[in-house]
């Protein structure tokens, strides 16, 4: 795939494969359109040039708001919904698929357990929370489907080494 902006190319053909439980890492500097292409695997932003494949699938022929609820995403900048509880921000992914109440209350509580976040912090508001819980909030987010693909833009770089190695 490529994405330009104008005159300027951010991401030249870039091209790779990732298999079935495979845990893929694109590595590069500041600058070098690692966020640019994560953003186009899942349709965030559309590639100028090329073609994103997920299981043989071109992405742009599925509906954009479909493609993002099979694929789990931590953004660099967290993401999260300030307005919302910890408990809500993990739970949009599953109320956009329509699970029932009981279903969501206990998967909510299953990824934020995996994480690593006390039952206690649900109730809390992002601004609420250290750098790191953030962070965490954002993977049980991205997990909470149990989606087929995960895209992580440095997710961990506010945790400490013990829970980076613990989560990772």
């Amino acid at each position: 795939v490529t994405k330009r902006y104008g005159a300027t190319t951010a991401v030249a053909r870039v091209s790779f494969r990732v298999g079935d439980g495979e845990t893929f890492a694109l590595v590069g500097g500041s600058g070098s359109g690692k966020t640019t292409t994560l953003k186009m695997i899942n349709r965030l932003i559309e590639p100028s040039g090329g073609c994103v494949r997920i299981d043989g699938v071109d992405t742009a022929s599925l509906d954009a708001h479909v493609l993002r609820r099979r694929i789990g995403y931590v953004f660099q900048g967290i993401g999260l919904f300030p307005h919302l509880s910890v408990a809500r921000n993990v739970a949009v992914p599953l109320e956009l698929l329509g699970w029932d109440r009981d279903r969501i209350a206990a998967r909510v509580a299953e990824v934020l357990a995996l994480v690593e976040l006390a039952p206690a912090l649900a109730g809390r508001r992002p601004a609420e929370l250290s750098g790191g819980q953030q962070q965490r909030v954002g993977v049980a987010r991205a997990l909470a489907a149990s989606p087929g693909l995960l895209l992580f833009d440095e997710p961990f770089g506010a945790l400490d080494a013990i829970t980076r190695d613990r989560l990772q």
